[in-house]
């Protein structure tokens, strides 16, 4: 047999095999993202406490104004075998206008030169519905979301859910592991959790949730301005519903925990959450409210009433706030008056109202309100740094907002805002010299692209 022909049967052997092979590599590849510019004008992002609480102690009354364009892409692969099982990954780019070149950091590369190594993994999960008990399992870093709006956590987390449907009811149970410090699997934080909800009637849904969350982590990690320690054991428990009644729909939920808090003092938790809220048309838009409650500690106990929110990887968004509580939309630059739900072992009492209002089909507007107060004060607590004393108001302040949204494409959106915040007498007196800090404000411009 001469070469040629050698070549011709080596070439229809790998031909086949390609051939005979390419059913059982099909996949379905699918591609979704988004694009977003975000650009404001600021005194409250003036300081340099880009992430976390505002801070006006001991800064100058007047902070200035600034200017500042941050940018977030997101990118979408799902690798979709058959309707019963796929991989999801999920990658971001983040950077601010002029930030930095040259480097290997996240949210970073928007200095002339870019070249920066800044892409981020959000997730990687296998998605399938298991063959055998008919749940739909999810396993790797995946998006997860408390049943409790967000006070509690919400995160990309690595672990293990899986979900199932009987009938009315809906269940779900997992565990995910939040830290691994040190030896392997000796200094870790784990979460066990497991969640229902049921159909009483089409209009009706009641439910609950259970997270056991586990620190083993050495007391030298913090936490945001809240207990920390090693050894600690929070359970929280709790209930939701949601009801339509007609041309209005009601929710709320109450969470409690309780547990025990190693260090730095050994202390027993007793703490809570609870809200309520409710939309409906009125006219020609649509009107909500939301009012929150977060439980404080005043400390000198041996129970501590402080709610343990996650770190802070967790946010109410429910009441479309965009400087007293943390801005959903907000990407390098991520702070708030109100930061976390523990809001430094303080707690908080909140309420707000909105309407959306639909002009054209292109076209439409939301107004918001705002208010915020602490449940406890505490240490924590800012004081005039003349007197060294704190005032007696534990009133934080209100938020007025509004945006105006114009669609200018089916999957893009042009967006203008505004929002101010009268600030309440806890803070008065802190700003360098014992003033009282100018009211925060904020103008921004959103462009979205969502595909």
């Amino acid at each position: 047999m001469g070469i040629t022909k050698k070549t011709l049967m080596i070439t229809a052997s790998a031909a086949l095999t390609v051939a005979t092979a390419v059913p059982a590599l099909a996949l379905e590849n699918e591609f979704h993202g988004m694009f977003r510019l975000f650009g404001a004008v600021s005194n409250f992002n003036a300081t340099d406490n880009v992430e976390g609480f505002y801070v006006p102690q001991g800064n100058p009354k007047d902070a200035p104004t600034a200017t500042y364009i941050a940018q977030r892409a997101r990118l979408m692969y799902i690798a979709k075998a058959n309707d019963d099982l796929k991989l999801v990954t999920h990658f971001e780019i983040d950077s601010r206008w002029g930030d930095a070149a040259y480097t290997t950091k996240r949210n970073l590369g928007g200095a002339i030169g870019a070249d920066t190594v800044n892409i981020e993994t959000k997730s990687v999960y296998l998605d399938f519905n298991c063959p055998i008990t008919g749940a739909n399992v999810k396993v790797g870093m995946q998006p997860n979301d408390d049943a409790f709006k967000g006070v509690l956590f919400g995160a990309d987390m690595a672990g293990l859910l899986a979900s199932r449907s009987f009938g009315s009811l809906d269940a779900a149970a997992g565990f995910f592991r939040f830290n691994d410090s040190g030896l392997p699997g000796k200094q870790a934080r784990d979460m066990v959790a497991a969640t229902a909800k049921y159909a009483v009637t089409k209009d009706i849904k009641v439910g609950g949730a259970y997270y056991f969350i586990d620190d083993d982590r050495s007391a030298a990690n913090d936490y945001v301005n809240q207990e920390q320690g090693n050894t600690n054991t929070i359970h929280n428990v709790g209930v939701n519903a949601e009801a339509n009644l007609g041309p209005v729909t009601v929710d709320g939920f109450f969470l409690y925990q309780f547990g025990s808090l190693r260090a730095p003092a050994s202390r027993h938790v007793s703490a809570f959450a609870g809200n309520v809220g409710a939309r409906g048309k009125i006219g020609p838009g649509t009107a909500r409210t939301e009012f929150l409650y977060v439980s404080g500690d005043k400390g000198g106990s041996n129970t501590t009433n402080a709610f343990q929110s996650v770190d802070d990887e967790h946010g109410f968004y429910n009441g479309n706030m965009q400087l007293l509580f943390r801005d959903a939309y907000a990407m390098t630059i991520d702070n708030a008056v109100v930061y976390t739900s523990n809001n430094q072992d303080q707690g908080v009492i909140a309420g707000f109202l909105g309407y959306d209002l639909p002009v054209t089909s292109k076209l439409s507007t939301s107004f918001n309100a705002g208010f915020a107060a602490v449940a406890k004060e505490n240490g924590n607590k800012p004081v005039n740094p003349v007197t060294g004393q704190a005032n007696k108001s534990n009133y934080i302040g209100t938020e007025l907002n509004a945006s105006v949204d114009y669609k200018l494409f089916d999957n893009m959106t042009a967006s203008v805002r505004g929002a101010y915040v009268i600030l309440g007498d806890y803070f008065d007196g802190v700003a360098a010299g014992g003033q009282d800090p100018r009211d925060p404000y904020m103008g921004s411009v959103i462009l979205n692209y969502a595909f």
